[in-house]
């Protein structure tokens, strides 16, 4: 007969930072509208009560969620910077570390694309300040290359648009042949649209 092992004690910061990776992991497998407490509390090996001392309502639960996410993205974008190199090159790098997240983190970028579709009232603004975010970031690197800052704002929506189709990709698990072209083709376009 084997006995159980032993509870870990966790820091209270610890323990929410594990349900945070659990619950990240569960609404990329049920979903933004579907995902619960008692499936983030089984996914950890916890009990329900657990989870709901961390995020008392289903609301807290997902806009820690969707925080925890568009942290990682950030934390992506900065990793992905690279001040004083050209337009393209600034691109062409931003464009790999989107695609790299979806293997490194497939769970955020699950969520993400999932986010991207839901217009409901309850997560869809969020998601504007994200989206309005990430447009930004590309603007800024566009900024030197712009005819205009009208064609740099639409040539941000463009690239921002074409993100979600690298993680696709790279949840289709195309050849590194055909994602390398994808991002030529995305970034090629991208400067086209800033042309004047």
């Amino acid at each position: 007969m084997s006995a159980k092992p032993a509870r870990t004690r966790l820091l209270p910061a610890d323990r929410r930072a594990q349900l945070m990776g659990h619950a990240i992991a569960c609404f990329a497998d049920h979903g933004i509208a579907r995902a619960t407490h008692t499936q983030v509390a089984a996914r950890a090996g916890v009990s329900v009560s657990a989870v709901y001392s961390y995020f008392r309502t289903r609301a807290d639960l997902v806009a820690a969620v969707l925080a925890a996410v568009a942290d990682a993205i950030r934390a992506m974008l900065a990793q992905a910077a690279r001040p004083g190199v050209g337009v393209a090159e600034a691109l062409t790098v931003l464009a790999r570390h989107t695609a790299d997240m979806a293997v490194e983190q497939p769970d955020a970028v699950r969520v993400w694309l999932d986010w991207s579709t839901g217009v409901r009232a309850d997560v869809w603004p969020r998601y504007l300040v994200l989206q309005a975010e990430l447009q930004a970031h590309v603007r800024a690197i566009l900024a030197p290359a712009a005819a205009d800052t009208a064609r740099a704002a639409m040539a941000a929506r463009l690239f921002v648009g074409g993100a979600h189709t690298l993680a696709l990709l790279r949840f289709e698990q195309v050849e590194d042949a055909a994602l390398a072209l994808f991002i030529d083709q995305m970034v090629g376009g991208t400067l086209a649209a800033i042309a004047g």
